[in-house]
């Protein structure tokens, strides 16, 4: 292990952020800690979800992914761990691991609960780095688990003619980001026309390929670095203007053939 990326809802200013990172090296001093973010939304599973899934690919194989958001989701809380092309994810068992990968991978491994509060948490951090550092094979150290909680609730519902979508991160832009990949919109669109419904009676009914392909104040849909739909206004801020917010829906409706 080399590097682990760190995602949380804890905010830059909270202490939480250090001690997590604090507890990685302390269990490996060798290790690079690389702070993806610390602002997602508190609670904001999907959000958190989207920033690993743009952002894991750039990381070497053999980098770890350590996502602390909605740690405290039951009465029995416990971290996951999972190997996805060559990449390790920690993560809390609340649903996340359904948004990042579907399917889920195939071996998924409980490291352990921490219900007695947020020391407990780091314990079972330090408890995975360290036993995987010693035995990178999970299963003599940890419980494998064929259930896990799910959240396809938020994965796009589609029809053979349409995809009904939310809206999963708002940036700092106030570009709208939904949860549409572009390889789900090529294989339900398979090419043909469509309309994007974002409010009642407002559509966009074309792809652009960056954020100067419409008129100034003009709305726009493109596909952003990490393949998700992105809706955004030309020198302009979607969220206020289109009035867009988390967990919105929206729709596209393709031509029926």
């Amino acid at each position: 292990m080399q590097i682990i990326t760190l995602t949380s809802d804890f905010g830059h200013q909270d202490p939480y952020a250090a001690m997590v990172k604090g507890t990685c090296l302390r269990a490996d001093p060798a290790i690079h800690c690389v702070d993806l973010t610390h602002e997602v939304l508190p609670f904001a599973v999907s959000q958190a979800a989207y920033f690993v899934l743009q952002s894991y690919r750039s990381f070497p194989e053999g980098s770890w992914h350590v996502v602390m958001v909605n740690l405290f989701y039951s009465a029995q809380p416990s971290l996951l761990l999972t190997c996805h092309h060559g990449h390790w994810f920690l993560v809390p068992d609340n649903g996340l691991l359904s948004l990042l990968f579907n399917p889920l991978p195939a071996k998924i491994f409980r490291v352990g609960t921490f219900n007695q509060g947020f020391r407990a948490v780091l314990d079972q951090v330090h408890h995975a780095i360290t036993s995987w550092t010693a035995e990178p094979d999970p299963t003599g150290w940890s419980e494998r688990v064929d259930h896990t909680e799910e959240r396809l609730w938020l994965h796009p519902v589609t029809q053979k003619d349409w995809i009904r979508g939310n809206v999963i991160h708002v940036d700092r832009f106030e570009n709208v980001v939904v949860n549409v990949h572009l390889t789900l919109f090529e294989e339900i669109g398979q090419g043909r026309p469509f309309r994007f419904h974002f409010r009642p009676h407002d559509v966009i009914e074309r792809i652009s390929s960056h954020y100067g392909d419409v008129s100034e104040g003009e709305p726009l849909l493109l596909f952003n670095a990490a393949g998700f739909l992105e809706i955004a206004v030309r020198t302009g801020n979607a969220a206020s203007l289109l009035n867009l917010k988390m967990d919105d829906s929206v729709l596209i409706d393709f031509t029926p053939v």
